[in-house]
């Protein structure tokens, strides 16, 4: 014996007063479960009789008692104790369970229980009873439980409790009890017997007191159902059992204690059960359910009328116990019946057997026998039950027991795979050509999901149908799928899925039978694949199929023909409708004639020829023939017809475009030539001739290097090898050549390579532009600008020199004298001194301009710089009451010199300021764009505008200002026009008086 079972039983010999009263009779039950080891249990001897074990015979230690509940009911008992170890006051512990008869059926019951801690706090024992729902308890007996021990059991089965002193009135009850009519215990104070009997209904109220007299005088237990009126109104069916549990001094009883038990629930189902007593009655005969009764007292036997019918006997005949028995088949049938009436002669119990029987007739048939014993004052009164005849049920379980055998063999030993699926898709069982399909291991797939091996397109194309079968939309569903096999290779299969339902109709699981036919599907792919192919380069090609039955006089187009026809998809041609529909003349003789001799000899044809369409359009065709010419007959003939105008029309344009590129090669006034991947030359034409002085013959026995300038011959073999190494695929590069007399020749030299349909290159086409008198008025050009530049340097030198003594002049006179700079003269003298600083300054600038940007250009990012000049003009910003709006895309770069596009942005965002309209809230705009080789910043204001009727000609001009503003100078917009022109760039104007102004600066585009 187990510790855990000798605890279990100690704790039920420890009797008291109190646990005596809930019995045996109330519970059908106790059971004990160890928390550390969850798989070790005790049941009491009811609670395994109830099960269907034999209590005395058992060997308990070998029984795991979680085994016998139904596997998937033990997640609930899971849940309900997680939820009870958290909070067991919010939490207790209550679950209904299934619980597998030892004869294989299911019983309903309901586990109630409590926790028990060990010395030191932790969860170590959980305890609690057994209550059968699917059947009437009988409280005859009584079993013992301790009530310092448990009294947290009470609190999870819901047990009132409650006691009464009989000679004062005073009365005591628990939660539990006061719960059961919706109160609390402190409402209910003071408790007495008189409030008590004030909640009790009042046509059980008489019954109640007659039996608490009764307990008083005889001092046995007393039973008792009635109702109490619950704080809400309605009515509450109480089971009472009650006994005394103390005396006075003089022996007389004092104390009466018992619990309450809320029966509602049962009082409602024996209500509906003698509602429907006569309807079962009636559907048990229609059923052919038989009932039979045994009175022991009277020793007496009843057949109801079904049962005399099932063992064929006539309706007057009288049955007797020994009789009854004779009809069962000797032998096991008869001896297992008759030790389980003499074992319910002994104690409560019910049986459902099925027994074979010989009736009266001789028929050897299937019965289900069901019987119960009633018991009263501890003596067996009767045993009934019914009787069903289920022969046609048990040859057709006798079959399925065949059919589940031959299906075992067949799921076992079947070549095609197949396996059971969850509901949650996960694999329950899978046959050895399942496992051995898919590469794996029955222990592996059942680890796997299968959306883990299921190919994705094909899980996306079938997963609503699948999902269908899943949720019992549809019963199957077939389908083609790839799965991945262990070993990472596919396997395509054919897969019926169907579902599997239990007799509630409910799904339990998924039968997957899997057929491979990866080697069949890859040959479909495969025709599929080249059909699909050869019809989709017949579409691309436009070409179609024709063909000619002589023997039938029948003809067939595609319709990839008859669309080129421009009939309707119903033609049907005659030899002579083939004729016209080609061109007349030359071209419809010719396929006549071909056909003739196609017929005749079985000779073959491959024409070009034009046809036209019933639209009117005339295209180019080629029209094949083939004969099939047998015994000196041809039985037909069948071709392709193609739509080639395209490349017809094309091949004669080139022809002509072909001629039209040699007639510019030899004649182009820009030297050219064409040369192969060493850079030899292959030909060139006479102006190459022309600029060099060597034939082309003697070009022939040259490379470009030889006749190329020492001083360009590293650049150009640069250029050469990256052309040649396909870094690049074309050059443009100004260099010199030595003409065949010595002379230097400049020339602009463009190199560009020749490829193929793959991006091969073929050779190299090269032109040559002789530049040589360009070159030297450029050079000209450039060396009378520099002597203007540095003209304008001296001019802008001395005068600065002159400037600058006169200023040093009028420093010294004021320094002398200095009440002459109240001289008019004086100040007249000051300001054209100051004035021609300011002049000399901003010449000089406008000379600095053009002499620097052609090496101070660089990539700038336009929205950097406008938020850059932003920034530098915050505060002047704010003081002005200026909002400044930035809509620049942040990937526009300009080619520009930093210092001139910080000036220009200053220039138009201070003036934007500076000219703002009184009064107006004052509002600049940023906005970019593109336009051609340039990008284009716009700089919107809302202020004072210009009068471009006025002052259009004059904008730009320096000294030239169009406001009476005290710092207007007249050459912001002067050197802003210059520096965005030095840049390659431009600027635009739109303005309107009063309105507001748009300068647009084009800058240009770093893309380009």
């Amino acid at each position: 014996m187990s510790g855990l079972q000798q605890e279990f039983e100690a704790w039920i010999k420890n009797e008291s007063p109190f646990f005596n009263l809930m019995g045996q009779d109330v519970l059908d039950g106790l059971w004990y479960w160890d928390l550390n080891q969850p798989s070790n249990g005790v049941l009491n001897d009811k609670f395994w009789n109830l099960l269907g074990y034999d209590s005395s015979s058992l060997d308990r230690e070998t029984v795991d008692w979680l085994s016998l509940i139904d596997q998937q009911n033990l997640q609930l008992i899971i849940a309900a104790y997680n939820n009870h170890l958290t909070n067991p006051k919010q939490h207790p512990f209550n679950v209904e369970v299934r619980c597998r008869h030892r004869k294989g059926y299911l019983l309903a019951i309901n586990l109630k229980g409590a926790i028990s801690y060990d010395e030191i706090g932790n969860p170590h024992r959980l305890m609690g009873v057994a209550i059968q729902l699917d059947k009437n308890f009988d409280g005859t007996k009584q079993f013992p439980f301790t009530k310092e021990q448990y009294i947290d059991v009470i609190e999870g089965i819901k047990l009132g409790i409650w006691s009464g002193n009989i000679n004062t009135g005073e009365a005591y009850c628990n939660d539990i009890w006061a719960e059961m009519i919706g109160y609390t215990v402190a409402e209910l104070q003071p408790l007495t017997t008189e409030v008590f009997y004030s909640l009790v209904h009042p046509e059980d109220k008489e019954q109640l007191v007659l039996s608490i007299d009764n307990l008083i005088k005889n001092e046995g237990i007393y039973e008792v159902e009635f109702r109490m009126r619950h704080k809400k109104g309605h009515w509450v069916w109480i089971f009472c059992r009650g006994e005394i549990t103390a005396h006075d001094d003089q022996g007389n009883p004092e104390i009466v204690s018992g619990m309450h038990y809320d029966i509602t629930d049962k009082k409602v189902n024996e209500q509906l059960l003698l509602k429907y007593k006569d309807l079962l009655e009636r559907s048990n005969e229609a059923a052919k359910i038989g009932h039979w009764e045994i009175d022991l007292q009277k020793e007496s036997v009843f057949w109801s009328k079904v049962t005399k019918e099932i063992y064929d006997v006539s309706r007057d005949f009288i049955p007797a116990i020994e009789l009854g028995l004779q009809f069962i088949v000797e032998g096991e049938n008869r001896d297992r019946i008759v030790r389980l009436m003499e074992k319910a002669v002994q104690s409560p119990m019910e049986f459902k057997e099925q027994i074979q029987i010989k009736s009266s007739n001789g028929v050897v048939k299937w019965i289900r026998l069901i019987g119960l014993s009633q018991f009263r004052n501890g003596q067996c009164t009767r045993l009934y039950g019914l009787v069903q005849d289920v022969d046609d049920i048990e040859n057709v379980q006798l079959q399925v027991k065949l059919r589940e055998e031959e299906f075992r063999q067949t799921f076992n030993h079947s070549a095609m795979g197949m396996a059971f699926i969850s509901v949650t898709n996960q694999l329950l069982q899978a046959n050895p050509g399942f496992c051995k399909m898919f590469g794996y291991t029955e222990a592996e797939l059942q680890k796997l999901d299968f959306l883990e091996v299921s190919h994705s397109e094909d899980f996306e194309l079938n997963k609503e149908a699948i999902n269908d079968v899943f949720t019992g939309k549809r019963p199957y569903f077939r389908y083609d799928y790839r799965y991945s096999k262990k070993d990472g290779s596919i396997i395509w299969t054919n897969s019926l899925i169907s579902a599997i339902h239990n007799e509630e109709g409910e799904i339990i699981h998924f039968v997957l039978q899997v057929l491979d036919i990866t080697k069949r599907k890859l040959n479909e792919l495969s025709l599929q694949y080249k059909a699909d192919l050869i019809r989709r380069i017949n579409d691309v090609a436009n070409i179609g199929i024709w063909e000619v039955d002589i023997a039938a006089g029948t003809s067939h187009w595609s319709p990839m023909i008859i669309e080129m026809a421009g009939v309707a998809e119903d033609y049907t041609p005659t030899l002579e409708d083939v004729y016209s529909f080609f061109k007349e003349g030359e071209h419809r003789k010719t396929i006549k004639r071909s056909i003739e001799l196609a017929i005749a000899e079985g000779k073959g044809f491959n024409h070009v020829l034009q046809v036209r369409s019933t639209t009117g359009r005339v295209f180019w065709s080629r029209t094949i023939g083939i004969t099939d010419f047998v015994d000196g007959e041809c039985k037909r003939f069948y071709g392709f017809f193609q739509d080639i105008d395209k490349e017809t029309v094309a091949a004669k344009e080139l022809a002509i475009k072909e001629e039209e590129l040699r007639l510019t090669f030899e004649h182009a006034h820009t030297g050219m030539c064409i040369l192969d991947l060493e850079g030899k030359l292959q030909k060139s034409n006479i102006s190459m001739t022309a600029i060099l002085g060597y034939s082309e013959e003697e070009m022939r026995n040259l490379t470009f290097f030889d006749i190329t300038h020492p001083e360009d011959i590293e650049k150009t073999e640069i250029l050469m090898s990256e052309l040649l190494a396909r870094k690049r695929d074309s050059y443009k590069l100004e260099k010199r050549y030595i003409h065949k007399n010595g002379d230097v020749i400049w020339a602009n030299v463009s190199l560009s390579a020749v490829k193929n349909e793959k991006g091969e290159f073929l050779h190299f086409v090269s032109q040559v532009e002789d530049i040589s008198d360009k070159k030297q008025l450029t050079d000209n050009l450039t060396e009378h600008n520099n002597r203007l530049v540095n003209f304008a340097h001296i001019v802008s030198h001395n005068l600065r020199s002159h400037t600058s003594n006169i200023s040093m002049l009028l420093d010294l006179a004021q320094d002398d004298d200095s009440e002459i700079v109240e001289n008019e003269y004086f100040k007249n003298i000051r300001t054209v001194s100051d004035n021609m600083n300011d002049t000399i300054c901003h010449l000089n600038e406008i000379v600095e301009i053009n002499s620097k940007v052609s090496t101070t250009l660089t990539s700038q990012n336009l929205l950097e710089n406008v938020r850059k000049a932003v920034k530098s003009v915050e505060s002047l910003a704010k003081q002005s009451d200026t909002t400044i709006e930035i809509n620049i895309n942040k990937d526009h770069n300009v080619i520009a010199v930093h210092a001139y596009l910080e000036s220009i942005l200053l220039n138009f965002l201070t003036n934007a300021i500076k000219y703002r309209y009184p009064g107006r809230k004052n509002q600049v705009v940023f906005t970019s764009g593109i336009e051609g080789n340039y990008v284009y910043l716009s700089v919107k204001d809302n202020g004072l505008g210009i009068d471009l009727k006025r002052y259009g000609t004059k904008l730009f001009g320096m000294y030239k200002t169009f406001h009476n503003h005290p710092d207007a100078r007249g050459m912001g917009l002067f050197i802003s026009k210059n520096q965005v022109e030095a840049m390659g760039g431009k600027i635009v104007v739109e303005s309107e008086v009063n309105k507001g102004t748009n300068f647009k600066t084009y800058l240009r585009y770093e893309n380009n």
